[in-house]
């Protein structure tokens, strides 16, 4: 019966953007269905079957809000088709929502709408930064995306729909594609070029790859080999080839359109923030890491509403500096995965210590000793010349005064 794209998005706690749905329309398909049927049996007035129909279309209208509740209808922003010339180019005018280039704060392009009758829809060229396009919605383009020449680049969470060209990576490396919809479209996806390193077309096994329209696997089995059957898992067990000359493919296809992921990150019970090292002006937190179903990608450290930092997700610990002696601070963890979702973890408050007068302070005379220790040095080879010369002078004076009795 095919299939209808939406674009929805899923109340939740966290502040998460909107997402891209590929839904089968048989409820839709359904409803129009009895319609029809009971457009005709009214022409035929048949009382009877009428009753009946009406009694179905009633019981599905009232099962609606149960779905709603679910999926909301929403609009994605329409956007102008994108193209990027160097890191310089990743401004507000060209879609960027947020980000800084960075490896733990990447530039972000999102919630977009986008069509290029004949060209390219997001066109990104030249660039080292690191940028995530995620939540887009591409169709009817002769390219939805292209990179050339770039690194550093995620697509996630989109949907590619009957373009010519959905996803095309050229002379582009260390780029990663999952969690995507690839539907209808000519050439799905192409990847050519990508020499010495190669870009990732999934995000291995517990994260999963994309979906695509034209997969002919199977699933069977599961687990990082899939191999072991029979329990099929929701991933294909045999890889996906991308087309062009870097002979790529997604290892973990999956077999249904992609839901994205909403939950995030949990902290065991028992979980502990925690400060040491504290000194006048700075300390050390150290946190038990957390967990997510697809994997805890990084961590986010505030001192009160204020962010000091953002660590990846094999570090449990942080150096906070520039605080104030005699002063109470709390802080707060928190865990990301890569969705986008965050998760609250445990806080801690601590006041940092007063500071001691110099003179009760042992670290004071611990690296100040020279100024103590060489004066007082001096002052006793002085005292000891001093009471030597004297002595020799007194026993002079008693050799003079009694010659004879020497």
């Amino acid at each position: 019966m095919g299939s209808v794209f939406v674009e929805i998005s899923i109340n939740h706690s966290s502040f998460r953007p909107r997402q891209l749905f590929v839904l089968g329309n048989l409820f839709d398909r359904l409803l129009f269905l009895e319609l029809s049927v009971l457009f005709c049996l009214r022409v035929e007035r048949n009382v009877s079957q009428i009753v009946l129909l009406s009694a179905i279309i009633l019981f599905l209208f009232f099962l609606s809000p149960f779905w709603a509740g679910r999926v909301q209808a929403t609009s994605l922003q329409q956007h102008t088709p994108i193209l990027i010339k160097g890191d310089a180019g990743f401004t507000l005018t060209n879609g960027v929502a947020g980000g800084d280039g960075s490896f733990l704060n990447p530039f972000v392009i999102s919630n977009l709408n986008l069509t290029s009758v004949g060209g390219v829809a997001i066109e990104i060229r030249n660039t080292t930064a690191y940028f995530i396009i995620r939540d887009v919605f591409i169709s009817h383009s002769n390219y939805g995306i292209m990179f050339f020449n770039v690194t550093n680049g995620e697509v996630s969470n989109s949907t590619l729909y009957q373009n010519s060209h959905g996803l095309f990576l050229l002379y582009s490396n260390d780029s990663i594609v999952f969690d995507n919809n690839f539907v209808g479209n000519t050439v799905q996806a192409n990847d050519t070029g990508a020499v010495p390193n190669y870009n990732s077309w999934d995000n291995g096994y517990g994260g999963g790859g994309n979906y695509w329209s034209d997969y002919l696997g199977v699933d069977r089995c599961s687990g990082f080999n899939q191999n072991q059957c029979p329990d099929p898992d929701g991933i294909g067990d045999t890889c996906y080839r991308i087309s062009g000359s870097s002979v790529s493919a997604d290892c973990y296809p999956l077999m249904k359109p992609y839901y994205p992921d909403t939950t995030p990150p949990f902290w065991p019970t028992g979980s502990r923030l925690t400060a040491y090292h504290v000194t006048l002006t700075s300390l050390t937190l150290n946190w038990t890491l957390a967990s997510d179903d697809t994997g805890v990608v990084s961590y986010r450290i505030f001192e009160g509403q204020i962010l000091l930092g953002n660590v990846t997700a094999n570090k449990s610990s942080f150096n906070v500096t520039g605080l104030t002696p005699a002063t109470g601070y709390s802080f707060k963890i928190q865990a990301g995965d890569r969705a986008d979702n965050w998760g609250d973890g445990p806080s801690v408050s601590i006041s940092t210590p007063a500071q001691r007068p110099w003179y009760s302070n042992p670290a004071f005379w611990i690296g100040n000793w020279y100024f103590f220790v060489i004066p007082a040095v001096a002052v006793a080879v002085v005292v000891t010349i001093v009471l030597m010369s004297r002595m020799r002078k007194k026993r002079q004076s008693i050799t003079t005064a009694y010659p004879n009795e020497s």
